[in-house]
C-alpha cells in the first residue's frame, strides 16, 4: 500500500498517534540497553511541570527541564535556540557490546549526539551521551506551535534501540 498512517479524521498520523513502534514482548525481554529513571527522577520531572504529588518531597526552586528526564524519547517544547540534554543507558546485554548511532533530525532542527559510539565492557555498565538540538533558521522551519519529529537509534548490529524526538517550534 505504501500510504501514510492516518488518524481517525484522515490526517497524516504523527508519533503522538502511533508511538515509537509496535510492542514486541520477545524483544522487550532482551532490550540490551536500559534507560533508568528512579522515583526521585519522576518527582523532579513533575516539579518541572508544576506538579508535586508527594507531600514529603520538596521541589527545588529551579527544577531541571522536563526534557532532562532520563527517558528513551525526547520532547522539547518551544525551542527557538539550542538545548542539550543528557541521557544515561545501562548495558543489560552481552558484556562486550558496541552500539553505533543513526539519527534522523526533526525537519527544521539539527541534532548532534555525542559520543556516536557507545562501548561497554561489562553488564550493568552505564554510559552517558549528550543530545543537542538546535533550531535552524530559514526555509523548512516548522510554524510556531507545530511539532517536528525525528528519531535516533543505537544499534549493535542485532538490537535496535529506537527513540523518538518531538520538538515544538517556538
Amino acid at each position: 500500500m505504501n500510504t501514510p498512517i492516518t488518524d481517525k479524521a484522515g490526517n497524516q498520523a504523527t508519533p503522538f498517534h502511533y508511538g515509537s513502534g509496535h510492542f514486541m514482548p520477545a524483544r522487550a525481554a532482551d532490550p540490551d540497553l536500559f534507560y533508568d529513571a528512579n522515583y526521585t527522577d519522576y518527582l523532579l520531572f513533575l516539579c518541572s511541570t508544576g506538579f508535586n504529588l508527594d507531600s514529603t518531597f520538596l521541589c527545588p526552586k529551579h527544577p531541571p527541564s522536563p526534557s532532562n528526564l532520563n527517558y528513551p524519547s525526547l520532547a522539547i517544547a518551544d525551542l527557538n535556540g539550542t538545548v542539550t540534554v543528557t541521557r544515561t543507558v545501562t548495558n543489560v546485554g552481552p558484556s562486550k557490546s558496541v552500539y553505533n548511532l543513526t539519527t534522523k533530525p526533526p525537519t527544521g532542527f539539527s541534532v548532534k549526539i555525542s559520543p556516536t559510539v557507545l562501548h561497554f565492557s561489562r553488564v550493568q555498565e552505564k554510559r552517558n551521551f549528550f543530545i543537542t538540538v538546535e533550531a535552524k533558521s530559514g526555509i523548512g522551519q516548522p510554524k510556531r506551535g507545530e511539532y517536528a519529529f525525528g528519531w535516533y537509534v543505537w544499534s549493535d548490529g542485532i538490537h535496535m534501540v529506537r527513540s523518538p524526538i518531538a520538538v515544538l517550534s517556538a
